[in-house]
């Protein structure tokens, strides 16, 4: 007896009146398994929609979301199986001819990867192919969890069904021509950050179409970083500053969409007024200010000192510092502001007599040191000029022999031009000048030793013992091999007062040496004389 066979016609006369296969029912959703979800369509059996009968990715559906279902096989055993996908079918497909023949595009979820593309589901329902070369993707490239959108290149209807080839890249490519056809330089565009770096940021405008924003577009405070400014993944807004449809390039920019601070810098800083701003970096002909965001303004090295312009500016001030400037220039077509220092701080000359007078006696930094002599400030902005003359009581070459850069020393006061600005001062008056004890116990034919400290062409130079002062001893009154450090016994010849120098003195070693040699002659004379007239008395007495 051959075994009795159950077809769909007789397993519907057996199944309840209320549930037929092909029957459309609602479910909710009361579970998620691996490959589908589980639902509840008022079945003395729970029925189970598998992941290729869904509309959607399996992890968009809800427990307790109510689908629309066609039953495919009812078990009442074990589970039934429905379909969300079949209900909409028809309906899906005439809605996809109609996109087709209007050339719109349409959501597509790829499905799986298979030779020469892949393969994708239009709208959640209906299938079709995207080719490789058509999806944007390279062949190891993840496939996209999210829906894209595609164009459909090609709809045929067949035995088996339709058959549906769809582009991602046409689409795209229609995106590109529609915006550089309709976009034009000053629109306003969104998009979101999709790359940063020292040159600028990457915007990503839609799929396919990229734009830059140049760091310098970034902000009118061009010293700030473009991190500082955007963030990755950040939406944001700007504006198109340049278009090149053959490069297809779009520049863009951020601050044309911010207030320019330069529209107002003459209503805000006008000439003569003095404002704050931070110093943001220092060169060797100035300073550069930072008065707010984009607006910054130049102190020129001549705009820093009102005295001694010899010093670096890293002693004045550092990057990063506060500091008061008056405005002397704005040039607001070239964006340029010129600033003053030294006018904010004020002119130290304009009450120099209220602190300054001739015969003071002050300290002072020396600043300077040239062959004619040193500079010494007395304060910021007040500089003097001591003369080679007025270094030292001694003469001497140089003033780096006595002096150093940096060295604090005492100064005296000897002359005020307020009208050019020069002081003129001296150190040897703030000591005692030791000429005024040499000329008042030192006499022409005087002896004094005295120790050579330097040798010149026409003689030596020897520091006077007792005395700190010094002598001059001609070549021509020199006896002995000049050797500095050697001490000469010797006779003054000549001891003058000196306006400059405070005293004049000749010295012979020569005169000494005849001296000497005279006063052992007349020694040696007076002792035969006296030789002799014992002699004659013993002489005498023996007769």
């Amino acid at each position: 007896m051959e075994p009795f066979e159950f077809n769909d016609e007789i397993l519907s006369q057996y199944e309840p009146e209320e549930f037929r296969r092909g029957q459309i029912v609602t479910g909710v959703v009361i579970g998620k398994e691996d490959g589908g979800v589980v639902v509840d369509f008022g079945g003395k059996s729970e029925g189970f929609v598998p992941e290729n009968e869904l509309i959607k990715s399996l992890d968009e559906y809800k427990v307790g979301e109510n689908l629309t279902l066609q039953i495919l096989n009812l078990n009442y055993e074990e589970r039934s199986i429905l379909s969300e996908r079949r209900p909409v079918l028809r309906k899906t497909l005439e809605e996809l001819r109609k996109d087709y023949e209007e050339k719109k595009p349409v959501k597509a979820r790829i499905v799986s990867q298979t030779k020469g593309g892949y393969n994708v589901l239009l709208k959640g329902v209906v299938s079709a192919f995207l080719p490789g070369s058509h999806s944007l993707l390279r062949r190891n490239d993840p496939i996209p969890e999210k829906e894209i959108e595609v164009i459909i290149l090609e709809m045929v209807q067949t035995k088996r069904g339709s058959r549906i080839v769809v582009s991602r890249r046409a689409l795209q490519d229609r995106k590109i021509e529609e915006f550089f056809s309709e976009k034009k330089v000053g629109d306003i565009i969104e998009g979101t950050v999709k790359g940063i770096s020292n040159a600028g940021v990457e915007v990503e405008i839609s799929e396919g179409i990229r734009g830059f924003i140049p760091k310098s577009e970034l902000s009118y405070d061009n010293r700030i970083s473009p991190e500082d400014v955007v963030k990755p993944g950040q939406n944001i807004t700007a504006k198109i500053i340049e278009l090149d449809e053959r490069k297809k390039n779009v520049i863009l920019s951020l601050k044309r969409l911010m207030p320019d601070p330069w529209e107002k810098v003459k209503e805000k800083y006008p000439v003569g007024k003095v404002v704050g701003g931070e110093v943001i970096s220092i060169h060797s002909f100035g300073f550069f200010v930072r008065l707010e965001p984009g607006v910054e303004g130049l102190v020129p090295r001549s705009e820093v000192f009102w005295g001694n312009a010899r010093k670096n500016l890293e002693e004045v001030v550092s990057v990063g510092d506060l500091v008061k400037v008056e405005v002397i220039n704005v040039d607001k077509e070239n964006r340029k502001l010129t600033l003053s220092y030294r006018k904010a701080k004020g002119d130290p000359w304009e009450n120099i007599e209220d602190r300054y007078n001739v015969n003071n006696v002050v300290t002072g930094k020396v600043t300077g040191i040239i062959k004619q002599g040193a500079f010494v400030e007395l304060e910021e902005g007040v500089e003097g000029f001591v003369p080679v003359s007025e270094i030292s009581w001694k003469r001497i070459d140089e003033p780096g022999e006595i002096l150093k850069i940096g060295e604090k020393v005492k100064v005296k006061i000897l002359k005020i031009d307020k009208e050019n600005r020069k002081i003129t001062l001296s150190i040897r008056r703030t000591q005692e000048n030791p000429w005024e004890r040499a000329l008042k116990e030192l006499k022409p034919d005087s002896i004094v030793r005295g120790t050579i400290e330097r040798i010149v062409n026409s003689g030596v130079i020897v520091k006077v013992e007792k005395y700190d002062v010094e002598g001059f001893v001609p070549n021509n009154h020199l006896v002995s091999e000049p050797e500095t450090g050697k001490i000469l016994n010797l006779v003054v010849l000549r001891i003058d007062p000196d306006e400059v120098f405070g005293g004049r003195m000749i010295l012979s070693e020569k005169r000494y040496e005849e001296r000497k040699n005279i006063e052992e002659y007349k020694k040696m004379v007076e002792k035969e004389s006296s030789q002799k007239t014992i002699g004659d008395l013993l002489k005498k007495n023996g007769e």
